[in-house]
């Protein structure tokens, strides 16, 4: 790893905002990602530690990254393109503001740290993509504020408990399953009888293609398609 990257790492871990990750899966990722020379390895360890890099590769892939410039995926770019010696060299001469910001700006911790909502949305997404095509749904939640989670294979009322676990949550406002039946294509329901709040098939669809922009995808390419159903929790 050599003496640049000792050097940091010593800075690092006397740093409060990275110190106050001490232990998490996020920590390891950053060190690994500043260890790291050769760039496909940096990018691995990049869409390990951070969701949103994730979601913008995704929607690449796609077809669907919103075209124009993009603030976040330059800076993306600037962070993978840093030299662990030249960040070394900047702590030496005290002038590690400007590198030290981008590592909190993209991977976003200490001054930068994201609010649980874009948490939950970001993955939210990403596993709406995970789906194969024509396979099994899965099933999620809305929350207020429109916020939907989803947790694998767990049902309603055990998506409920899990948010709670993690400290967020709330009551829903309803429930149901979406599927996946093209590339850029889903079919949804509303029919858990969990949650009987609301039945407004838009309460789903305008949040979800909202958070698709604002992440960087374009939503007019996402068809969201709704089924009246109810076929219980």
């Amino acid at each position: 790893m050599g003496k640049s990257y000792a050097e940091v790492e010593r800075f690092l871990q006397g740093w409060k905002p990275f110190a106050e990750l001490a232990g998490t899966a996020q920590a390891r990722h950053i060190l690994a990602l500043l260890a790291a020379d050769k760039p496909e390895v940096r990018q691995r360890r990049l869409l390990a530690a951070c969701d949103l890099y994730r979601l913008l590769r995704c929607y690449e892939a796609l077809g669907l990254l919103r075209e124009g410039r993009n603030e976040r995926a330059e800076q993306f770019e600037r962070l993978l393109s840093l030299r662990t010696a030249d960040l070394a060299a900047s702590i030496a001469r005290g002038e590690q503001k400007e590198p030290l910001g981008l590592l909190q700006y993209c991977l976003e911790f200490g001054r930068h740290a994201l609010p649980p909502r874009h948490t939950l949305m970001r993955g939210f997404i990403l596993a709406l993509f995970e789906l194969d095509a024509g396979g099994v749904g899965m099933k999620y939640s809305l929350y207020p504020g429109g916020v939907l989670f989803t947790a694998g294979g767990k049902t309603h009322e055990e998506m409920v408990r899990e948010l709670a676990r993690q400290g967020l949550g709330g009551t829903p406002l309803a429930g149901g399953t979406i599927a996946r039946t093209g590339r850029t294509a889903f079919l949804y329901d509303m029919a858990s009888t969990a949650f009987r709040a609301t039945n407004d098939p838009e309460a789903v669809k305008a949040p979800l293609l909202r958070w698709i922009r604002n992440t960087g995808g374009q939503d007019d390419k996402v068809e969201l398609y709704f089924e009246a159903k109810r076929t219980g929790a």
